[in-house]
């Protein structure tokens, strides 16, 4: 609890002032998220909040502008309490504008993968009775038809309205917000493709606290004073990154879209000290260019498996600074895997934070014991449904100290000559491999063994493998239901918008 206080109190909101301005936060605008922003433009008001690819806005800047667009969609467009606002934008100051704006308003908030197609967009309009939709250029056909038109801005245009002009405009002097309880914001759990799942979360301060004190003492947050969220905010990694980012009052770099060279350059160019991103993203990175990294103090990566092999790369390059953070759309951030951990287990997950169970139970639904696999469930006081325990999805064992492991998704699991393979395994052996670049394992149908595993492997610039070769270098390292049936080499392997590998795609 001292640590917590004390972190708390390092943050500036466990001082007099922090307290008041916290108060005062909920007295002006209620519990949501612009409460947040409120608290931050009062203590660090001339602190960079926002820099983006078209300008920055200090926290004050970002207040103003966000209660003036706040004022205008509730003026102009009748966004009012309960209402349902979809935001489709990649990584933007309009876009971290209008989630707070809209909040503000107690809307309900649906984000969005601004890559989705004309017909998803129009889907999820019909499913999910969307009454207003905030989207990036290039969505701009679907919403000129006139169904959609009278409903929706876009985030930025150079001549007709949009989230960026009312914001830079004067706010109303007729028109005053009052406390309003911020509506559930929504993730969609799912890529572009296909029928997403949301998963809902109302923000209170009894959800967003412990995993956020819990980040405070184990990352140690509080030391740093800018970070580069690497991905998209419409993702819940993303979004928990933004929401931290601004309780902490630190300078936050934001892109549209990811580029290497530019992530790099950006990161050296500014000193910055945290990013957060996905493997894939630190893996090209590292690959690019590490010395530009080396200001960064803490990499906190999300979103996909971390692969023992970049793990260990990520230490010999930029050194002891990589946190895994384990965590669902639904049940949130949930298990961390420190420096210290990785080092020791670099194919560990982590432990619980604090105020997190997680039980590992076969299909009996019994726990299982020490080194057993089985599905990992969790439950928290800011799950969705805290009562209930939420299946992850995951298979994954845990070893005598506790910490936990991941064995890959329970449907990924194959029966192989009556043996249960774990393509994740053999994924992990692979990229140890001095001339793989990244590979991804699936199972597929065989009449002998039932099913069998396919490799697909992305081999790094300049390097050459042969099958045969390979499976010389794989036969003492894997068991013989591990070995791949067929090994198929690819220039490029199939990734979602989020940085997760396609599997779909490799079978």
């Amino acid at each position: 609890m001292f640590k917590v206080l004390s972190a708390l109190y390092r943050t500036g909101l466990l001082t007099p002032v922090g307290l008041w301005r916290l108060l005062e936060a909920v007295a002006t605008t209620g519990v949501n998220p612009m409460a947040l922003l409120h608290i931050a433009a009062k203590l660090h008001p001339d602190r960079i909040a926002v820099s983006d690819d078209r300008q920055q806005l200090s926290y004050l800047e970002l207040w103003h502008r966000t209660e003036s667009l706040a004022i205008g969609l509730y003026s102009d467009y009748g966004i009012r309490r309960g209402q349902k606002v979809a935001i489709a934008c990649c990584d933007h100051s309009a876009a971290i504008m209008s989630i707070l704006a809209a909040s503000r308003l107690g809307a309900h908030v649906f984000l969005l993968n601004p890559g989705m197609t004309a017909d998803q967009a129009r889907a999820l309009h019909q499913r999910l009775r969307i009454d207003f939709f905030v989207y990036d250029e290039q969505l701009v056909p679907v919403f000129l038809e006139p169904a959609m038109r009278n409903l929706s801005l876009p985030a930025y245009h150079p001549s007709d309205n949009s989230i960026d002009r009312i914001s830079s405009s004067p706010p109303r002097r007729n028109t005053r917000l009052g406390r309003v309880p911020g509506g559930s914001i929504t993730v969609m759990s799912g890529g572009t493709t296909g029928s997403p799942k949301t998963a809902s979360r109302k923000p209170s301060l009894a959800t967003f606290l412990p995993p956020f004190c819990a980040l405070l003492v184990q990352v140690q947050l509080a030391k740093y004073r800018t970070v580069y969220i690497a991905t998209p905010i419409y993702h819940g990694f993303g979004l928990a990154s933004l929401f931290i980012g601004v309780v902490l009052g630190v300078t936050m770099y934001v892109s549209r879209r990811f580029d290497v060279v530019h992530a790099c350059r950006l990161i050296e160019q500014n000193q910055v000290e945290v990013v957060t991103l996905v493997p894939l993203m630190l893996q090209r990175m590292i690959q690019n260019d590490s010395e530009s990294l080396k200001t960064l103090q803490c990499v906190i990566v999300g979103g996909a498996p971390l692969s023992p092999a970049l793990v260990q790369e990520t230490h010999d390059r930029i050194g002891p600074k990589l946190f895994n953070m384990y965590g669902t759309s639904e049940a949130g951030v949930c298990i961390i895997a420190t420096p210290e951990m990785l080092q020791q287990k670099p194919d560990a997950i982590g432990r619980p934070i604090a105020g997190v169970r997680a039980r590992i139970s076969n299909t009996s639904n019994t726990d299982v014991g020490v080194g057993e696999t089985g599905r990992l469930c969790i439950r928290s006081v800011w799950t969705i449904n805290r009562k209930d325990w939420v299946e992850t999805g995951d298979i994954a064992y845990r070893d005598k100290d506790g910490d936990l492991f991941l064995c890959g998704r329970v449907d990924d699991m194959i029966v192989s000559g009556g043996e249960n393979v774990y393509p994740i395994e053999l994924e992990n052996v692979l990229v140890q491999h001095p001339d793989i670049d990244s590979c991804g394992v699936v199972g597929v149908a065989d009449s002998e063994f039932g099913q069998r595993l396919k490799a697909v492997i992305k081999v790094r610039n300049g390097k050459t493998i042969d099958e045969s070769t390979l499976r010389e270098w794989l036969k003492p390292r894997v068991a013989r239901h591990q070995m791949p049936a067929i090994v198929e080499f690819r220039d490029e392997l199939p990734y979602t918008a989020l940085g997760k590998l396609n599997k779909k795609a490799l079978v």
